[in-house]
């Protein structure tokens, strides 16, 4: 569930924000600081897209934005939006792009669309859920201990594709996909001319530790721009939390909204470094 964007499809001279990512820029835990969904769903979503570090930047920024996040969402469902609202707006003029990369451990795959996967009610439990529903295909987001939260529902051929693709897949060959993916949107953004800026939110510095052994990554080091990758590969939204306030977690274990304006800050400074 994302802010609907379809106004920005236009030309349109404004400066527009636009945010992806997982967990960590949807929002997760800072809806229901001030209101459970159940009890009004608008308030809790305007409290998440506010409380949220894309919303907090835009506030600094003084801009509309966009926050297309997905909770437990890939970097294949990231980029795979990304590339679809840049596709489709008329102008890229002012628009910036600041994605927030999730584990290389998880991944998505495509399939034609099934009743189950309209059973998640969004407006009920305040949560995306696994199947991301995008043009009428269904986008299945999974990583390697599961398809998401064991009380939803499942389709027996998600599970069998899940548990396959991580008995053939390593987490050697998940990073290196994972670099691919980088440099496969970031030269897609420039193509566009287009400002922007990356940062990991959890997880993938201890990939990197644990591959620099796998000679694939280097070639690929080479392509990747680290001036607009802010903090790789040792810092991550979780560690700028931890480094500023010692534990500013929520009750599921997602940041509080002091670490999402903590971080709005940051990447306001970088932004600002990098662009002027």
């Amino acid at each position: 569930m994302v802010n609907d964007y379809s106004k920005f499809w236009q030309a349109s001279n404004d400066a527009v924000l636009y945010c992806n990512g997982d967990s960590f820029t949807w929002g997760t835990g800072l809806g229901n600081l001030e209101c459970p969904p159940q009890i009004n769903f608008d308030r809790f979503e305007k409290a998440r897209l506010n409380n949220s570090w894309p919303g907090q930047l835009s506030k600094i920024i003084n801009c509309d934005f966009i926050n297309d996040a997905w909770a437990g969402g890939s970097n294949a469902r990231m980029i795979r939006r990304t590339k679809k609202f840049i596709s489709e707006i008329e102008s890229c003029s002012n628009v910036t792009v600041v994605l927030g990369w999730t584990t290389a451990g998880r991944t998505e795959y495509s399939r034609p669309f099934h009743e189950i996967d309209t059973q998640i009610p969004y407006r009920r439990q305040g949560r995306t859920g696994k199947y991301d529903i995008d043009d009428g295909t269904t986008y299945v987001q999974m990583q390697a201990d599961g398809l998401g939260s064991k009380y939803d529902p499942v389709l027996q051929d998600d599970v069998d594709y899940q548990k396959k693709f991580f008995v053939e897949n390593t987490d050697a060959d998940l990073f290196v996909a994972y670099m691919e993916q980088i440099i496969d949107i970031q030269n897609f953004l420039k193509e566009y001319k287009i400002q922007y800026l990356f940062f990991n939110a959890f997880g993938n510095k201890e990939l990197y530790k644990e591959n620099l052994d796998d000679m694939r990554i280097y070639p690929l080091l080479d392509q990747i721009d680290f001036d607009r990758f802010m903090g790789w590969p040792d810092e991550d939204f979780c560690v700028w939390s931890y480094m500023e306030f010692g534990n500013d977690k929520l009750k599921d274990g997602h940041l509080g909204v002091a670490s999402h304006k903590h971080l709005a800050v940051l990447l306001n400074n970088k932004l600002k470094e990098l662009y002027g």
